[in-house]
């Protein structure tokens, strides 16, 4: 046990009791608004360094060493900040646990009266017993008798207690938006891999395509040097053959050209006549030949020429393209105590034979376009699937078919459908084309995991299940037989899908809600007792935060429960004027809508 205590203190003195300034031992510790913690010093010259005064006079704006968030001086400077009591607690624990040497259950750190170190009233150094409501602050007896005597107080443990529980439900909040981030900064490392994958892969297409363009130019190159080489001989062998021809020509002009003369000098009157006839026979053959000019430009008038097209050195180009990031499914709204405020309502309508009139168009599903934030209802009884903006206005076109039962927007901007008269489930694009079908029969609600797979309660007699199924309809699992092949369902409504893919569905006949994991495992069931009890559940959807959103049909309330099935309270109630509340939703600004059985779509502000 002592060794044990041993390492508590060093954990404690080490995570706990140093600065994270100096690193040493905390000295008067100073809390800041964001609950980090320094020594008075260390804070005094922090701020004197880095802020962009250089000075620590109240009102001065630094940013935390830790957090990096903005504070501000207050009135009265460093040291009006406050006393970090539970550090000084804690500091003097530590010091009395190492005084000990033989630790025992009684002396160990976690025995109350070790760490239980009452602070005391700066103004009247008296022990801190009571808390005023009032002021939200923690005061002493002379303080409660003094300046809050006309306040409400009540004792410090009273209200430590209920400050705890707060605290415990803020921390599973704290959990769960932790766990948020951490999925998303896995995200943020998998895109890095990514980016260098993809960098590498880029780098050598670029390589391997210039190879190839090096190879196809040179290919290409020596293809016009071999055809030039051939013509130009071929052009070669023409011109020595006319040469040759030419050549021939010119010997014989020579030859009688040398004749004539020889008769014209020394001939004889009987010789030039008789010959005269034989030179003038020849000329006249050589005449009707092609004349010189013709032979020449049918010779030399073709000149072989190679025709460079430009060739384009840039054969690519490097650009982004923006991938859309899917908005959260799930909108962090602030569920606070207080009423919701109702801030709009309009009936769902439907027309016949020209006449507009209200019917019970039973709208059983309602969910809302995270582009517009319109609201896209399923009217079972209508056949129709209509779009209304916030303030009612029908938005065409509307989408008919079979009693739909649930409606869910996808990612890509498609709208999931749920046709129970046909039993399929319908992915319509937003141009209205039906882009896919599948069969589930009995199908009801809808929900996508963060994969993408559709999530489908169905009601079919005998065969009351939930069915997994990817986005092109090959069924990955079903749930619907407990570990004693006993059924879990009677009347499988609703269903949603938490940010972790936890699978909520409600059981109207069963009066319950479950909580499966996306393996199929039960993790929590719900039916509630007392002032939670349900009746007829119908509509379930989830926050940002994990809390489950129930439409209490039968006792006309809204409950929320933990992401562990747990009560935690009303939400809206029948004294806000809701009377059977059929489906819920969240829009993208965090506010909640409601459909009730009269027509009415109730939207509502927290």
């Amino acid at each position: 046990m002592a060794a044990k205590s041993g390492n508590l203190v060093d954990i404690l003195t080490n995570d706990f009791l140093c600065c994270q300034i100096c690193l040493g031992e905390f000295q008067e510790p100073k809390a800041l608004p964001c609950l980090h913690t320094y020594c008075l010093k260390c804070l005094t010259q922090f701020i004197q360094e880095t802020s962009q005064t250089k000075c620590v006079d109240p009102g001065t704006v630094f940013q935390c060493a830790v957090c990096r968030e903005d504070t501000r001086v207050p009135e009265g400077g460093v040291r009006a900040f406050k006393t970090n009591h539970t550090i000084t607690s804690l500091f003097d624990a530590v010091l009395a646990n190492k005084k000990q040497t033989d630790t025992t259950s009684s002396q160990s750190l976690r025995n109350k009266e070790t760490f239980v170190n009452q602070p005391i009233c700066e103004r009247h150094q008296e022990k801190i017993l009571f808390y005023c409501t009032n002021c939200n602050e923690a005061i002493c007896i002379i303080c409660n008798g003094t300046t809050h005597k006309h306040h409400q107080s009540t004792d410090l443990s009273e209200a430590a207690n209920r400050q705890k529980s707060k605290m415990r439900d803020q921390l599973k909040r704290l959990e769960i938006n932790l766990k948020s981030k951490e999925q998303t900064a896995n995200k943020f490392h998998k895109h890095s891999e990514t980016i260098n994958t993809t960098k590498v892969e880029l780098l050598k297409k670029i390589d391997q395509t210039a190879s190839d363009l090096q190879k196809k130019i040179a290919s290409h190159a020596q293809q016009l040097k071999q055809e030039v080489t051939t013509r130009c001989h071929q052009q070669s062998k023409t011109l020595e053959a006319e040469l040759s021809n030419f050549d021939m020509q010119i010997g014989v002009l020579k030859s009688m050209k040398q004749f004539a003369e020889k008769i014209l000098q020394h001939g004889q009157d009987a010789e030039v006549v008789m010959l005269q006839k034989n030179v003038t026979t020849k000329l006249a053959e050589l005449e009707k030949q092609e004349s010189d000019i013709t032979v020449l430009q049918k010779v030399c008038s073709t000149k072989i020429t190679v025709h460079i097209s430009e060739i384009n050195p840039t054969f690519g180009k490097v650009e982004e393209t923006s991938q859309s990031t899917p908005r959260p499914r799930h909108p962090f709204i602030s569920l606070s105590s207080a009423a919701p405020t109702l801030i709009n309502s309009f009936k769902v309508q439907s027309s016949e034979n020209g006449a507009l009139f209200s019917i019970t168009a039973d709208p059983e599903s309602i969910t809302a376009d995270p582009e517009t934030g319109h609201l896209t209802v399923a009217e079972f009884n209508t056949n129709n699937v209509k779009t209304y903006n916030v303030n009612g206005e029908l938005q065409q076109p509307v989408i008919s078919c079979n009693q739909p039962q649930d409606v869910l927007y996808l990612d890509n901007g498609n709208l999931l459908v749920s046709v129970s008269g046909d039993g399929e489930v319908w992915e319509v694009s937003p141009d209205q084309r039906i882009v896919r079908k599948h069969k589930v029969k009995g199908c009801r609600g809808i929900a996508v995991t963060s994969d993408g797979n559709r999530v489908i309660t169905s009601t079919e007699r005998g065969n009351q299940r939930v069915v997994i199924m990817t986005p092109g309809g090959d069924i990955i699992r079903e749930i619907k037989h407990d570990v004693n092949n006993q059924m879990y369902f009677n009347h499988p409504l609703y269903v949603t899908v938490t940010a972790n893919d936890n699978i909520v569905v409600s059981d109207y006949w069963k009066n319950c809600v479950f909580i499966f994991s996306v393996d199929g495992q039960l993790l929590h069931k719900y039916s509630g007792s007392g002032e939670g009890q349900l009746s007829y559940p119908r509509g379930v959807c989830v926050d940002g935060q994990g809390q489950i959103i129930v439409a209490d049909y039968g006792n006309d309330r809204i409950q929320l429960l933990s992401p562990e099935g747990q009560f935690i309270r009303h939400l809206i109630t029948k004294d806000q004027c809701l009377c059977e509340p059929m489906a819920v939703a969240l829009t993208p600004d965090g506010h909640l809508v409601v459909t009730q059985r009269d027509n009415t779509v109730k939207i509502f502000a927290f």
